[in-house]
Protein backbone atom coordinates (compact mmCIF):
# COMPACT_ATOMS: atom_id res chain seq x y z
CA UNK A 1 0.00 0.00 0.00
CA UNK A 2 2.69 2.45 1.00
CA UNK A 3 4.72 1.80 -2.46
CA UNK A 4 1.66 2.30 -4.27
CA UNK A 5 1.01 5.55 -2.50
CA UNK A 6 4.58 6.60 -3.54
CA UNK A 7 4.18 5.66 -7.01
CA UNK A 8 0.70 8.13 -7.44
CA UNK A 9 3.08 10.86 -5.53
CA UNK A 10 6.06 10.45 -8.07
CA UNK A 11 3.59 10.05 -11.59
CA UNK A 12 0.79 10.85 -11.15
CA UNK A 13 -0.32 9.21 -14.12
CA UNK A 14 0.60 6.07 -12.36
CA UNK A 15 -2.05 3.39 -13.31
CA UNK A 16 -0.83 0.80 -11.84
CA UNK A 17 -0.05 2.54 -8.21
CA UNK A 18 -3.69 3.33 -8.40
CA UNK A 19 -5.23 -0.06 -9.82
CA UNK A 20 -2.77 -1.84 -6.17
CA UNK A 21 -4.70 0.70 -4.07
CA UNK A 22 -8.20 0.08 -4.94
CA UNK A 23 -7.01 -3.82 -5.12
CA UNK A 24 -5.82 -3.42 -1.53
CA UNK A 25 -8.93 -1.35 -0.24
CA UNK A 26 -11.33 -3.72 -2.34
CA UNK A 27 -10.08 -7.45 -0.87
CA UNK A 28 -9.69 -5.98 2.46
CA UNK A 29 -13.61 -5.00 2.56
CA UNK A 30 -13.09 -1.32 1.89
CA UNK A 31 -15.46 -1.15 -1.70
CA UNK A 32 -16.49 2.17 -1.03
CA UNK A 33 -12.69 3.69 -0.51
CA UNK A 34 -12.00 1.87 -3.54
CA UNK A 35 -14.33 2.97 -5.70
CA UNK A 36 -13.03 6.72 -4.81
CA UNK A 37 -10.06 5.95 -5.23
CA UNK A 38 -10.01 4.40 -8.67
CA UNK A 39 -12.80 6.91 -9.97
CA UNK A 40 -9.88 9.79 -8.45
CA UNK A 41 -7.41 8.11 -10.98
CA UNK A 42 -9.59 8.20 -13.98
CA UNK A 43 -10.11 11.57 -13.72
CA UNK A 44 -6.22 12.38 -13.18
CA UNK A 45 -4.73 9.92 -15.78
CA UNK A 46 -4.92 11.17 -19.46
CA UNK A 47 -6.88 8.78 -21.35
CA UNK A 48 -4.35 7.76 -23.89
CA UNK A 49 -2.12 6.54 -20.89
CA UNK A 50 -1.29 2.86 -21.28
CA UNK A 51 -3.56 0.54 -18.43
CA UNK A 52 -6.56 3.68 -18.51
CA UNK A 53 -8.78 0.94 -19.93
CA UNK A 54 -7.81 -1.62 -17.33
CA UNK A 55 -8.65 0.92 -14.59
CA UNK A 56 -12.04 1.59 -16.20
CA UNK A 57 -12.80 -2.50 -16.07
CA UNK A 58 -11.72 -2.16 -12.32
CA UNK A 59 -14.29 0.37 -11.76
CA UNK A 60 -17.15 -1.55 -13.31
CA UNK A 61 -16.07 -4.30 -11.41
CA UNK A 62 -16.27 -2.46 -8.07
CA UNK A 63 -19.29 -1.53 -8.79
CA UNK A 64 -21.11 -4.60 -9.45
CA UNK A 65 -19.52 -5.92 -6.16
CA UNK A 66 -21.74 -2.69 -4.20
CA UNK A 67 -24.91 -3.79 -6.23
CA UNK A 68 -26.88 -5.60 -3.87
CA UNK A 69 -28.78 -7.59 -6.25
CA UNK A 70 -25.28 -8.51 -8.02
CA UNK A 71 -24.21 -11.92 -7.74
CA UNK A 72 -20.92 -12.92 -9.34
CA UNK A 73 -20.41 -15.49 -12.10
CA UNK A 74 -18.65 -18.78 -10.63
CA UNK A 75 -17.00 -21.31 -12.54
CA UNK A 76 -19.78 -24.41 -11.77
CA UNK A 77 -16.66 -26.60 -12.17
CA UNK A 78 -14.75 -25.17 -9.42
CA UNK A 79 -17.77 -24.72 -7.14
CA UNK A 80 -19.03 -28.19 -5.73
CA UNK A 81 -21.94 -26.17 -4.06
CA UNK A 82 -23.35 -24.72 -7.35
CA UNK A 83 -22.47 -28.16 -9.56
CA UNK A 84 -25.08 -30.05 -7.17
CA UNK A 85 -28.61 -29.72 -7.23
CA UNK A 86 -30.05 -27.48 -4.71
CA UNK A 87 -31.92 -30.32 -2.57
CA UNK A 88 -28.54 -32.16 -2.40
CA UNK A 89 -26.30 -29.12 -1.53
CA UNK A 90 -28.87 -28.53 1.44
CA UNK A 91 -28.38 -32.23 2.38
CA UNK A 92 -24.88 -31.18 2.17
CA UNK A 93 -25.00 -28.41 4.33
CA UNK A 94 -27.23 -30.07 7.17
CA UNK A 95 -24.55 -32.13 8.27
CA UNK A 96 -22.78 -28.92 9.48
CA UNK A 97 -22.95 -27.25 12.76
CA UNK A 98 -23.93 -24.01 13.35
CA UNK A 99 -20.44 -22.43 14.00
CA UNK A 100 -19.42 -23.89 10.05
CA UNK A 101 -22.25 -22.94 8.85
CA UNK A 102 -21.85 -19.39 9.51
CA UNK A 103 -18.11 -19.93 8.08
CA UNK A 104 -19.64 -21.13 4.49
CA UNK A 105 -22.23 -17.95 4.94
CA UNK A 106 -18.83 -15.83 3.93
CA UNK A 107 -17.61 -18.22 1.39
CA UNK A 108 -19.51 -16.17 -1.96
CA UNK A 109 -22.74 -14.52 -2.65
CA UNK A 110 -24.09 -17.68 -4.01
CA UNK A 111 -23.65 -19.85 -0.59
CA UNK A 112 -24.76 -16.69 1.18
CA UNK A 113 -28.23 -16.79 -0.35
CA UNK A 114 -28.36 -20.63 -0.17
CA UNK A 115 -28.00 -20.67 3.44
CA UNK A 116 -29.85 -18.00 4.15
CA UNK A 117 -33.08 -19.24 2.01
CA UNK A 118 -33.22 -22.32 3.91
CA UNK A 119 -35.07 -21.67 7.12
CA UNK A 120 -34.40 -25.69 8.27
CA UNK A 121 -30.24 -25.33 7.88
CA UNK A 122 -30.78 -23.14 11.02
CA UNK A 123 -33.75 -25.29 12.89
CA UNK A 124 -31.65 -27.65 14.91
CA UNK A 125 -28.32 -25.15 15.89
CA UNK A 126 -25.18 -27.16 17.42
CA UNK A 127 -22.20 -24.82 18.87
CA UNK A 128 -20.17 -27.22 20.10
CA UNK A 129 -17.93 -30.03 18.33
CA UNK A 130 -17.16 -32.95 19.58
CA UNK A 131 -13.84 -34.33 20.04
CA UNK A 132 -11.16 -36.92 21.24
CA UNK A 133 -10.96 -35.55 24.60
CA UNK A 134 -14.27 -34.80 24.99
CA UNK A 135 -15.64 -38.06 24.54
CA UNK A 136 -12.87 -39.58 26.82
CA UNK A 137 -14.50 -37.89 29.68
CA UNK A 138 -17.34 -38.84 28.99
CA UNK A 139 -16.67 -42.35 29.01
CA UNK A 140 -14.10 -42.32 32.04
CA UNK A 141 -15.56 -39.17 34.23
CA UNK A 142 -13.40 -40.62 36.88
CA UNK A 143 -10.09 -40.00 34.96
CA UNK A 144 -9.12 -36.44 35.47
CA UNK A 145 -5.93 -35.49 33.22
CA UNK A 146 -7.23 -34.34 30.06
CA UNK A 147 -9.20 -31.91 32.07
CA UNK A 148 -6.47 -28.99 31.93
CA UNK A 149 -6.72 -29.51 28.07
CA UNK A 150 -10.50 -29.03 28.06
CA UNK A 151 -10.07 -25.82 30.89
CA UNK A 152 -8.04 -24.22 27.65
CA UNK A 153 -10.72 -24.51 25.16
CA UNK A 154 -13.12 -21.05 25.11
CA UNK A 155 -16.84 -22.25 23.84
CA UNK A 156 -18.67 -19.22 24.70
CA UNK A 157 -21.23 -17.98 21.83
CA UNK A 158 -21.47 -14.60 20.47
CA UNK A 159 -25.08 -13.12 20.97
CA UNK A 160 -25.13 -11.87 17.80
CA UNK A 161 -24.51 -15.49 16.80
CA UNK A 162 -27.79 -16.68 18.70
CA UNK A 163 -30.08 -14.13 17.41
CA UNK A 164 -29.07 -15.18 13.93
CA UNK A 165 -30.12 -18.86 14.34
CA UNK A 166 -33.06 -17.58 15.20
CA UNK A 167 -33.75 -14.65 12.88
CA UNK A 168 -33.01 -17.40 10.19
CA UNK A 169 -34.88 -20.00 11.45
CA UNK A 170 -37.77 -17.96 10.50
CA UNK A 171 -40.51 -20.20 12.70
CA UNK A 172 -38.94 -23.71 11.61
CA UNK A 173 -36.75 -23.88 15.18
CA UNK A 174 -36.83 -27.33 15.98
CA UNK A 175 -34.40 -26.70 19.08
CA UNK A 176 -33.96 -24.08 21.19
CA UNK A 177 -30.32 -23.80 23.04
CA UNK A 178 -28.74 -21.46 24.75
CA UNK A 179 -25.37 -23.49 25.49
CA UNK A 180 -23.04 -22.54 28.53
CA UNK A 181 -21.03 -19.03 28.64
CA UNK A 182 -23.98 -17.57 26.20
CA UNK A 183 -25.05 -14.18 27.10
CA UNK A 184 -29.01 -14.25 25.93
CA UNK A 185 -30.41 -10.70 26.81
CA UNK A 186 -33.87 -9.43 25.73
CA UNK A 187 -32.93 -8.52 22.19
CA UNK A 188 -32.39 -12.07 21.41
CA UNK A 189 -35.12 -13.71 22.62
CA UNK A 190 -37.36 -11.38 20.69
CA UNK A 191 -36.28 -12.63 17.52
CA UNK A 192 -37.73 -16.01 18.54
CA UNK A 193 -40.78 -13.43 19.50
CA UNK A 194 -40.88 -12.33 15.84
CA UNK A 195 -41.84 -15.24 13.83
CA UNK A 196 -44.63 -17.59 14.16
CA UNK A 197 -44.79 -19.62 17.56
CA UNK A 198 -42.25 -22.72 15.88
CA UNK A 199 -42.79 -26.46 16.91
CA UNK A 200 -39.96 -26.63 19.01
CA UNK A 201 -38.88 -30.15 20.24
CA UNK A 202 -36.38 -29.66 22.49
CA UNK A 203 -35.26 -26.80 24.87
CA UNK A 204 -31.82 -26.54 26.67
CA UNK A 205 -30.52 -23.78 28.41
CA UNK A 206 -26.67 -24.29 29.61
CA UNK A 207 -25.97 -24.45 33.39
CA UNK A 208 -23.97 -21.28 32.94
CA UNK A 209 -25.77 -19.74 30.35
CA UNK A 210 -26.72 -16.12 31.36
CA UNK A 211 -30.51 -16.20 31.16
CA UNK A 212 -32.68 -14.30 33.74
CA UNK A 213 -35.37 -15.73 35.14
CA UNK A 214 -37.80 -13.56 33.18
CA UNK A 215 -36.76 -14.36 30.25
CA UNK A 216 -36.98 -17.75 31.04
CA UNK A 217 -40.80 -17.53 31.93
CA UNK A 218 -41.27 -15.94 28.59
CA UNK A 219 -40.25 -18.79 26.95
CA UNK A 220 -41.77 -21.53 28.37
CA UNK A 221 -44.94 -19.73 28.38
CA UNK A 222 -44.84 -18.95 24.72
CA UNK A 223 -42.72 -22.39 23.09
CA UNK A 224 -44.56 -25.03 25.14
CA UNK A 225 -46.93 -27.73 23.29
CA UNK A 226 -47.73 -30.96 23.08
CA UNK A 227 -44.67 -31.20 20.32
CA UNK A 228 -42.18 -30.68 23.34
CA UNK A 229 -39.82 -34.06 24.27
CA UNK A 230 -36.74 -32.86 25.70
CA UNK A 231 -36.74 -30.02 28.26
CA UNK A 232 -33.31 -29.30 30.48
CA UNK A 233 -32.97 -26.72 32.77
CA UNK A 234 -29.88 -27.57 34.95
CA UNK A 235 -28.98 -25.47 38.10
CA UNK A 236 -31.45 -22.90 37.77
CA UNK A 237 -32.18 -22.13 41.38
CA UNK A 238 -35.64 -19.72 39.88
CA UNK A 239 -36.99 -22.52 38.73
CA UNK A 240 -40.25 -24.02 40.99
CA UNK A 241 -43.28 -25.80 41.41
CA UNK A 242 -45.50 -23.80 39.31
CA UNK A 243 -43.02 -24.29 36.13
CA UNK A 244 -42.80 -28.15 36.64
CA UNK A 245 -47.19 -27.43 36.81
CA UNK A 246 -47.13 -25.45 33.52
CA UNK A 247 -44.59 -28.44 31.62
CA UNK A 248 -46.86 -31.28 33.42
CA UNK A 249 -49.91 -29.53 31.60
CA UNK A 250 -48.43 -28.31 27.91
CA UNK A 251 -45.87 -31.00 27.56
CA UNK A 252 -48.10 -34.28 27.26
CA UNK A 253 -45.03 -35.86 25.44
CA UNK A 254 -42.24 -35.09 27.15
CA UNK A 255 -39.57 -37.65 27.39
CA UNK A 256 -36.22 -36.33 28.73
CA UNK A 257 -36.41 -33.51 31.52
CA UNK A 258 -33.40 -32.24 33.16
CA UNK A 259 -34.14 -30.44 36.78
CA UNK A 260 -29.93 -31.03 38.59
CA UNK A 261 -29.76 -28.23 41.08
CA UNK A 262 -33.24 -26.80 41.05
CA UNK A 263 -33.70 -27.14 44.52
CA UNK A 264 -37.10 -25.29 44.45
CA UNK A 265 -38.44 -27.87 43.18
CA UNK A 266 -40.43 -29.95 45.33
CA UNK A 267 -41.23 -33.82 44.53
CA UNK A 268 -44.18 -34.36 46.43
CA UNK A 269 -45.63 -31.05 43.41
CA UNK A 270 -44.13 -33.44 41.01
CA UNK A 271 -46.38 -36.34 41.60
CA UNK A 272 -49.16 -34.21 42.05
CA UNK A 273 -48.33 -32.49 38.73
CA UNK A 274 -48.33 -35.43 37.14
CA UNK A 275 -51.45 -36.69 38.97
CA UNK A 276 -53.29 -33.97 37.41
CA UNK A 277 -53.07 -35.34 33.87
CA UNK A 278 -52.44 -38.75 33.70
CA UNK A 279 -55.65 -40.95 33.55
CA UNK A 280 -55.26 -42.70 37.03
CA UNK A 281 -53.32 -42.82 40.23
CA UNK A 282 -51.61 -45.67 39.42
CA UNK A 283 -50.80 -44.15 35.55
CA UNK A 284 -47.48 -43.29 34.14
CA UNK A 285 -46.33 -40.38 32.11
CA UNK A 286 -44.26 -41.04 28.93
CA UNK A 287 -41.05 -39.68 30.86
CA UNK A 288 -38.21 -42.21 29.78
CA UNK A 289 -34.59 -39.55 31.11
CA UNK A 290 -34.32 -37.65 33.95
CA UNK A 291 -31.58 -35.83 35.45
CA UNK A 292 -31.92 -34.71 39.29
CA UNK A 293 -28.13 -34.24 39.98
CA UNK A 294 -27.66 -32.36 43.45
CA UNK A 295 -31.20 -32.39 44.02
CA UNK A 296 -32.85 -32.60 47.63
CA UNK A 297 -35.71 -34.24 46.05
CA UNK A 298 -34.14 -37.90 45.34
CA UNK A 299 -34.64 -39.93 48.74
CA UNK A 300 -38.65 -38.83 48.11
CA UNK A 301 -38.49 -40.04 44.37
CA UNK A 302 -37.47 -43.13 45.45
CA UNK A 303 -39.75 -43.39 48.08
CA UNK A 304 -43.01 -42.06 46.36
CA UNK A 305 -41.71 -44.07 43.09
CA UNK A 306 -42.23 -47.62 44.93
CA UNK A 307 -46.25 -46.77 45.24
CA UNK A 308 -46.91 -44.54 42.27
CA UNK A 309 -46.28 -45.48 38.63
CA UNK A 310 -46.37 -42.21 37.92
CA UNK A 311 -42.32 -42.28 36.61
CA UNK A 312 -42.50 -46.27 36.01
CA UNK A 313 -41.16 -45.93 31.88
CA UNK A 314 -37.56 -44.43 33.18
CA UNK A 315 -34.66 -45.91 31.32
CA UNK A 316 -32.20 -43.07 32.83
CA UNK A 317 -31.77 -41.79 35.78
CA UNK A 318 -28.90 -39.80 36.91
CA UNK A 319 -28.93 -38.81 40.69
CA UNK A 320 -25.56 -37.86 41.44
CA UNK A 321 -24.60 -35.64 44.38
CA UNK A 322 -21.31 -33.42 43.63
CA UNK A 323 -22.11 -30.74 45.74
CA UNK A 324 -22.47 -32.34 49.77
CA UNK A 325 -24.35 -29.26 50.56
CA UNK A 326 -27.35 -30.83 49.14
CA UNK A 327 -27.62 -32.76 51.94
CA UNK A 328 -28.32 -30.20 54.47
CA UNK A 329 -31.42 -29.13 52.38
CA UNK A 330 -32.80 -32.59 53.26
CA UNK A 331 -36.34 -32.65 55.46
CA UNK A 332 -38.11 -35.04 56.65
CA UNK A 333 -36.09 -38.07 55.61
CA UNK A 334 -36.95 -40.12 59.12
CA UNK A 335 -40.94 -40.16 57.83
CA UNK A 336 -39.74 -41.26 54.31
CA UNK A 337 -37.76 -44.07 55.60
CA UNK A 338 -40.27 -44.90 57.69
CA UNK A 339 -43.35 -44.44 55.03
CA UNK A 340 -41.27 -47.05 52.60
CA UNK A 341 -41.42 -49.30 55.48
CA UNK A 342 -45.18 -49.05 55.45
CA UNK A 343 -45.79 -49.48 51.75
CA UNK A 344 -47.44 -53.47 51.70
CA UNK A 345 -45.61 -55.30 48.28
CA UNK A 346 -43.44 -52.18 47.79
CA UNK A 347 -43.26 -52.68 43.94
CA UNK A 348 -39.87 -52.14 41.81
CA UNK A 349 -40.23 -48.31 41.14
CA UNK A 350 -38.39 -48.36 37.60
CA UNK A 351 -38.51 -51.60 36.25
CA UNK A 352 -37.01 -50.87 32.96
CA UNK A 353 -33.96 -48.97 34.01
CA UNK A 354 -31.35 -48.99 31.81
CA UNK A 355 -28.79 -46.15 33.15
CA UNK A 356 -27.77 -45.13 36.47
CA UNK A 357 -26.22 -42.68 37.73
CA UNK A 358 -25.38 -42.43 41.42
CA UNK A 359 -21.56 -40.67 41.96
CA UNK A 360 -21.25 -39.52 45.44
CA UNK A 361 -24.78 -41.04 46.68
CA UNK A 362 -21.79 -43.45 48.59
CA UNK A 363 -19.08 -41.12 48.94
CA UNK A 364 -17.08 -40.37 52.10
CA UNK A 365 -20.09 -38.28 54.18
CA UNK A 366 -21.18 -41.30 55.29
CA UNK A 367 -18.28 -41.55 57.45
CA UNK A 368 -19.40 -38.68 59.43
CA UNK A 369 -22.16 -40.76 60.41
CA UNK A 370 -24.59 -38.17 58.84
CA UNK A 371 -28.39 -39.66 59.12
CA UNK A 372 -29.26 -38.56 55.88
CA UNK A 373 -26.10 -39.64 53.82
CA UNK A 374 -26.45 -43.26 55.57
CA UNK A 375 -30.03 -43.28 54.50
CA UNK A 376 -29.98 -42.35 51.51
CA UNK A 377 -27.68 -44.67 50.52
CA UNK A 378 -29.82 -47.63 52.34
CA UNK A 379 -32.32 -46.33 49.74
CA UNK A 380 -30.62 -47.15 46.91
CA UNK A 381 -30.40 -51.15 48.25
CA UNK A 382 -34.05 -51.00 49.94
CA UNK A 383 -36.06 -49.34 46.52
CA UNK A 384 -34.21 -52.36 44.56
CA UNK A 385 -32.88 -49.70 41.37
CA UNK A 386 -30.03 -52.10 40.92
CA UNK A 387 -32.39 -54.28 39.13
CA UNK A 388 -31.93 -56.99 36.47
CA UNK A 389 -31.62 -55.86 33.05
CA UNK A 390 -29.36 -52.58 34.59
CA UNK A 391 -27.33 -51.87 31.24
CA UNK A 392 -25.02 -48.66 32.57
CA UNK A 393 -24.05 -47.82 36.63
CA UNK A 394 -21.74 -45.37 37.06
CA UNK A 395 -20.91 -44.92 41.13
CA UNK A 396 -17.91 -42.78 41.74
CA UNK A 397 -16.32 -42.01 45.03
CA UNK A 398 -17.68 -45.08 46.61
CA UNK A 399 -16.07 -45.04 48.93
CA UNK A 400 -17.34 -46.02 52.36
CA UNK A 401 -20.29 -48.02 51.32
CA UNK A 402 -20.51 -51.58 53.30
CA UNK A 403 -19.69 -54.51 51.49
CA UNK A 404 -22.77 -56.16 52.43
CA UNK A 405 -24.89 -53.32 50.65
CA UNK A 406 -22.63 -53.11 47.80
CA UNK A 407 -23.23 -56.80 47.31
CA UNK A 408 -26.39 -56.82 47.49
CA UNK A 409 -26.74 -53.96 44.90
CA UNK A 410 -25.05 -55.63 42.24
CA UNK A 411 -26.55 -59.81 42.77
CA UNK A 412 -29.03 -58.98 40.43
CA UNK A 413 -27.29 -56.43 38.02
CA UNK A 414 -23.68 -57.55 37.42
CA UNK A 415 -24.24 -59.99 34.49
CA UNK A 416 -25.86 -57.56 32.07
CA UNK A 417 -24.08 -54.82 32.95
CA UNK A 418 -22.04 -53.21 29.94
CA UNK A 419 -21.03 -50.17 31.53
CA UNK A 420 -19.56 -50.45 35.29
CA UNK A 421 -17.59 -47.33 37.05
CA UNK A 422 -17.33 -48.07 40.84
CA UNK A 423 -14.05 -46.06 41.68
CA UNK A 424 -12.70 -45.84 45.20
CA UNK A 425 -14.93 -48.84 46.67
CA UNK A 426 -13.00 -49.47 49.72
CA UNK A 427 -15.40 -52.71 50.06
CA UNK A 428 -15.61 -53.55 47.31
CA UNK A 429 -12.80 -56.85 47.55
CA UNK A 430 -11.34 -59.83 45.65
CA UNK A 431 -14.10 -61.80 47.42
CA UNK A 432 -16.91 -60.19 46.58
CA UNK A 433 -15.71 -59.95 42.84
CA UNK A 434 -15.42 -63.65 42.71
CA UNK A 435 -18.57 -63.84 44.00
CA UNK A 436 -20.41 -61.75 41.50
CA UNK A 437 -18.42 -63.63 38.67
CA UNK A 438 -19.82 -67.05 39.88
CA UNK A 439 -20.33 -69.12 36.88
CA UNK A 440 -20.65 -66.45 34.75
CA UNK A 441 -18.41 -67.62 31.44
CA UNK A 442 -18.44 -64.01 29.26
CA UNK A 443 -19.87 -60.63 30.39
CA UNK A 444 -21.07 -58.26 28.29
CA UNK A 445 -18.52 -55.21 29.56
CA UNK A 446 -17.48 -52.55 27.08
CA UNK A 447 -16.34 -49.91 29.62
CA UNK A 448 -15.03 -50.49 33.15
CA UNK A 449 -13.62 -48.00 35.62
CA UNK A 450 -12.13 -49.41 38.78
CA UNK A 451 -9.94 -46.89 39.67
CA UNK A 452 -9.23 -46.98 43.19
CA UNK A 453 -10.03 -49.69 44.86
CA UNK A 454 -7.12 -51.12 46.21
CA UNK A 455 -9.10 -54.40 48.01
CA UNK A 456 -9.26 -55.90 44.41
CA UNK A 457 -6.17 -57.97 44.11
CA UNK A 458 -4.62 -58.82 40.28
CA UNK A 459 -5.81 -62.58 40.12
CA UNK A 460 -9.59 -60.94 40.42
CA UNK A 461 -8.63 -58.06 37.92
CA UNK A 462 -7.63 -60.53 35.55
CA UNK A 463 -11.04 -63.02 36.33
CA UNK A 464 -12.71 -60.33 35.52
CA UNK A 465 -11.18 -59.06 32.38
CA UNK A 466 -10.58 -62.65 30.86
CA UNK A 467 -14.33 -62.97 30.33
CA UNK A 468 -15.10 -59.25 28.80
CA UNK A 469 -14.07 -59.47 25.25
CA UNK A 470 -15.67 -56.65 23.95
CA UNK A 471 -13.95 -54.36 26.86
CA UNK A 472 -13.01 -50.52 24.93
CA UNK A 473 -12.48 -48.46 27.94
CA UNK A 474 -10.62 -49.81 30.82
CA UNK A 475 -9.63 -47.68 33.80
CA UNK A 476 -7.40 -49.73 36.72
CA UNK A 477 -5.23 -46.45 37.58
CA UNK A 478 -4.40 -46.77 41.53
CA UNK A 479 -4.86 -50.50 41.43
CA UNK A 480 -2.37 -53.69 42.41
CA UNK A 481 -2.89 -54.48 38.80
CA UNK A 482 -0.02 -56.40 37.46
CA UNK A 483 1.13 -58.32 34.64
CA UNK A 484 -1.42 -60.73 34.64
CA UNK A 485 -4.00 -58.07 33.91
CA UNK A 486 -1.78 -57.16 31.40
CA UNK A 487 -1.81 -60.38 29.48
CA UNK A 488 -5.05 -60.16 29.56
CA UNK A 489 -5.39 -57.19 27.97
CA UNK A 490 -3.02 -58.15 25.38
CA UNK A 491 -5.37 -61.02 24.76
CA UNK A 492 -8.20 -59.22 23.94
CA UNK A 493 -6.07 -56.97 21.96
CA UNK A 494 -4.59 -60.08 19.81
CA UNK A 495 -8.48 -61.79 19.34
CA UNK A 496 -9.83 -61.30 15.89
CA UNK A 497 -13.23 -61.66 17.20
CA UNK A 498 -12.68 -58.37 19.71
CA UNK A 499 -14.26 -55.38 19.51
CA UNK A 500 -10.42 -53.95 20.72
CA UNK A 501 -9.33 -51.73 23.58
CA UNK A 502 -9.22 -48.21 22.36
CA UNK A 503 -8.45 -46.43 26.04
CA UNK A 504 -6.56 -48.40 28.80
CA UNK A 505 -5.64 -46.71 31.85
CA UNK A 506 -3.03 -48.01 34.01
CA UNK A 507 -1.56 -44.95 36.14
CA UNK A 508 0.20 -46.24 39.16
CA UNK A 509 0.18 -50.20 38.82
CA UNK A 510 2.50 -53.13 39.17
CA UNK A 511 3.27 -53.29 35.39
CA UNK A 512 6.64 -53.83 33.91
CA UNK A 513 8.14 -53.03 30.75
CA UNK A 514 8.34 -56.14 29.52
CA UNK A 515 4.03 -56.46 29.91
CA UNK A 516 4.07 -52.80 28.43
CA UNK A 517 6.10 -53.78 25.11
CA UNK A 518 4.20 -57.01 24.81
CA UNK A 519 1.04 -55.07 24.71
CA UNK A 520 2.18 -52.48 22.52
CA UNK A 521 3.39 -55.05 20.05
CA UNK A 522 -0.37 -56.74 19.86
CA UNK A 523 -1.63 -53.34 19.00
CA UNK A 524 0.81 -52.61 16.27
CA UNK A 525 -0.12 -56.00 14.90
CA UNK A 526 -3.21 -55.73 14.99
CA UNK A 527 -3.52 -51.92 13.82
CA UNK A 528 -1.52 -52.96 10.51
CA UNK A 529 -3.97 -56.16 10.03
CA UNK A 530 -7.08 -54.23 10.26
CA UNK A 531 -5.60 -51.14 8.23
CA UNK A 532 -4.67 -53.71 5.39
CA UNK A 533 -7.86 -56.10 5.85
CA UNK A 534 -9.93 -54.26 2.97
CA UNK A 535 -13.09 -55.64 4.25
CA UNK A 536 -12.98 -53.85 7.60
CA UNK A 537 -15.38 -51.53 8.08
CA UNK A 538 -12.95 -49.41 10.11
CA UNK A 539 -9.15 -49.01 11.00
CA UNK A 540 -9.09 -49.69 14.66
CA UNK A 541 -6.30 -47.81 16.87
CA UNK A 542 -5.41 -47.19 20.48
CA UNK A 543 -6.53 -43.87 21.30
CA UNK A 544 -4.89 -43.72 24.73
CA UNK A 545 -2.61 -45.56 26.81
CA UNK A 546 -1.64 -44.19 30.31
CA UNK A 547 1.25 -46.35 31.85
CA UNK A 548 2.51 -42.98 33.67
CA UNK A 549 4.00 -43.98 37.87
CA UNK A 550 4.46 -47.17 36.66
CA UNK A 551 7.98 -47.22 38.12
CA UNK A 552 8.96 -50.82 36.75
CA UNK A 553 8.85 -49.33 33.66
CA UNK A 554 12.17 -48.36 32.51
CA UNK A 555 12.84 -45.43 30.19
CA UNK A 556 14.20 -48.15 27.37
CA UNK A 557 10.39 -49.65 27.70
CA UNK A 558 8.79 -46.27 27.58
CA UNK A 559 11.06 -45.23 24.37
CA UNK A 560 10.01 -48.43 22.72
CA UNK A 561 6.04 -48.77 23.66
CA UNK A 562 6.30 -44.93 21.85
CA UNK A 563 7.87 -46.14 18.93
CA UNK A 564 5.55 -49.27 18.44
CA UNK A 565 2.53 -46.92 18.65
CA UNK A 566 3.63 -43.82 17.00
CA UNK A 567 2.39 -44.99 13.82
CA UNK A 568 -1.59 -44.64 14.74
CA UNK A 569 -0.76 -41.89 17.09
CA UNK A 570 -1.28 -43.68 20.27
CA UNK A 571 -0.94 -40.74 22.95
CA UNK A 572 1.27 -42.37 25.48
CA UNK A 573 1.30 -41.06 29.11
CA UNK A 574 4.09 -42.40 30.57
CA UNK A 575 7.00 -40.66 33.12
CA UNK A 576 10.55 -42.17 32.78
CA UNK A 577 11.82 -43.21 36.54
CA UNK A 578 14.50 -40.88 38.09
Amino acid sequence: MDDAKEAVIIDSNSTAGYMRIASILAATGKPKDALDVITKGLKTVHVQTSGYTQMDIQRMSIERQLDPTYVPKVDYRLDPIQRLPEDLAVLVLRLLDTRMLAICRAVSRYWMMLIDSVPVLWSRPQFTSSNSIQELMCQLPAYVKPCKLLSRQNHNIPECILRHVLEKSRGSLLTLWFPDGSAVTSTTVNALFGHRRPRLSSINIGRTAIVSETLINRVLNWTLSSQITDIRLPYRSHIGNEAMEVIAREASALRVLDISGCTKVRVKHMFKAWNSVIADAQGSTALEKLYMNDHPGIPELLVYSTKYRHFSNLKVLHMAIRDQGVLSMYAGLGPVMEYLQRIPNAQIPFPGLIELNIDGVWDATIASQRFESINTALLISRCRLLCSGLRRLSALDAAFVGAVLLHASLTDCFSTLQKLHLTRAAGFDSSMLWMLLGAHQQLPLVSLDLSGCVAVDAPAMAALISRCSSLVHVNLSQTPADNTVMAELTRIVSADNATGLEVVVLDTTDITGAAARDFASACAKRYVHTRNNKHARHVWRLSLLDIDNCFSIGSDAVAIVRDLLSFMQTRVLAAVPS
